[in-house]
């Protein structure tokens, strides 16, 4: 499993390298802005208190320690940087995105003629959260991109995982108000195949043929309104997910932070045979956006922020 580098040495690199933990508000710890000071404590999971105005700005919180999983261990060499990795060792798939080929165990599929994954995605040495790169995925609007589906599918533990990975946009804030996708939980590598989506729809939320689950406050109301649970643009965010297909139980950790606890979700059948996690950028909707990625790891246990 390719991995490469340790965690990442706060202020390194150009704007936007090196460790990023700032989130939304409500979430507890100490974090570090992007090229700022590193990650100050793990924090407490809980639900988020109601931001003004609906955009999840401010401090935030970033688990410390490399590769703290419950039942993994650091220590997985990288086959691109040499270096000690956070990559846990019963995971199924890890990456920091160290070398330009496709990282070992991913599979690329699009939904328009057959071709190279380097149309719809790149390794980025300009911005990266950890080591000295990380994975781009392109722009809907750049030239020889396959289509509206950009995204990787990478092997899980069957029906049940968790995932952890770093996500950044530099245009807007994550979690707009249409329908987009960033990550899934699928039943096979296919673009089509049913999932449990990690997406944006009227903020941050998951997404599972359009029933949609949202941190507690946000999303719709019951007033009628809309809250987004947006992350702010230009920062790095720590994504850890449980997705539990045959329990019917998904957790979204940002930063830390519980944020979806969603019991009974989604409906009985169809997603109860997961095997696949998938990552990148499903553009439903739009606008078109660049997003980043790093230290993406897939395994049995959480995995936790770095």
């Amino acid at each position: 499993m390719e991995r490469g580098g340790a965690s990442a040495t706060a202020g390194a690199g150009p704007a936007g390298a090196g460790k990023a933990g700032a989130g939304p508000s409500g979430l507890g710890g100490g974090g570090s802005s992007a090229g700022g000071a590193s990650a100050a404590g793990a924090a407490s999971a809980g639900a988020p208190s109601a931001g003004a105005g609906g955009t999840a700005m401010g401090a935030a919180g970033a688990s410390a320690g490399i590769g703290g999983s419950a039942g993994g261990s650091a220590g997985a060499m990288a086959t691109g940087g040499g270096s000690a990795s956070a990559c846990p060792a019963n995971a199924t798939f890890c990456s920091g995105f160290e070398v330009t080929t496709l990282p070992t165990g991913a599979v690329y599929k699009a939904n328009a003629a057959p071709g190279e994954w380097t149309r719809d995605f790149e390794v980025d040495s300009m911005l990266f959260h950890g080591g000295k790169s990380s994975l781009r995925v392109k722009s809907g609007s750049e030239m020889g991109v396959s289509g509206a589906y950009r995204m990787l599918a990478v092997p899980a533990p069957a029906g049940a995982f968790w995932v952890r990975f770093y996500i950044q946009q530099t245009d807007i804030d994550l979690g707009g108000p249409e329908h987009n996708v960033f990550a899934s939980a699928a039943l096979s590598d296919e673009p089509n195949a049913a999932s449990i989506e990690f997406a944006e729809d009227v903020g941050i939320a998951f997404n599972t043929n359009d029933v949609v689950r949202w941190p507690t406050g946000y999303g719709r109301t019951m007033s009628g309104g809309t809250m987004p649970f947006s992350l702010p643009k230009g920062m790095w965010h720590c994504i850890e997910i449980s997705f539990d297909g045959p329990g019917r139980a998904q957790q979204l950790f940002i930063n830390g932070t519980l944020q979806i606890d969603a019991k009974d979700y989604p409906a009985a059948g169809g997603t109860s045979a997961l095997k696949n996690f998938k990552f990148g950028f499903n553009q439903l909707h739009g606008p078109a956006r660049k997003v980043w990625y790093d230290d993406v790891a897939v395994a049995p246990t959480r995995i936790k922020c770095l």
